[in-house]
């Protein structure tokens, strides 16, 4: 008799590998940072002048330009996104009434409408508050 169940595969295997996306992540950024500063390195000893460091995919950018852009840009996202949720909370809840879906996972609509809906009002009203401001 056989005390392998092969059904514990499929959460230990999804356990594993979301453990070592995050780990192999920062290992290639890290090796990536390495040869950006081997190369800058390298152009400095020979007299070149090395181009500005660029930080890569995902790095924000510094200026309150470009901040006050990706927030207005985030914010209406996440607004809109937030009013689907509740529009789709009263359709389930009120169009039709029918318990195609179980009281947990209307609640838990309802709570993820709200969080994503004051998400952007919250962006929203950062982009209103760093609006340009004369000198």
């Amino acid at each position: 008799m056989s005390s392998f169940n092969p059904t514990i595969l499929i959460p230990l295997v999804a356990i594993i590998f979301g453990v070592m996306i995050p780990i192999v992540a920062i290992i290639m950024d890290y090796r990536r940072r390495a040869l950006v500063s081997e190369e800058r390195r390298a152009m400095i000893e020979k007299g070149m002048v090395p181009p500005e460091i660029d930080e890569g995919p995902g790095s924000r950018p510094r200026d309150l330009a470009s901040q006050r852009a990706r927030s207005l840009r985030s914010g209406t996202i996440l607004l809109t996104l937030g009013i689907g949720l509740a529009v789709a909370f009263i359709v389930v809840n009120y169009v039709f009434p029918d318990p195609f879906l179980p009281r947990p996972a209307r609640g838990a609509l309802a709570v993820a409408a709200s969080i994503v809906g004051f998400l952007g009002i919250g962006n929203l009203i950062y982009y209103a508050l760093t609006g340009k401001k004369e000198p």
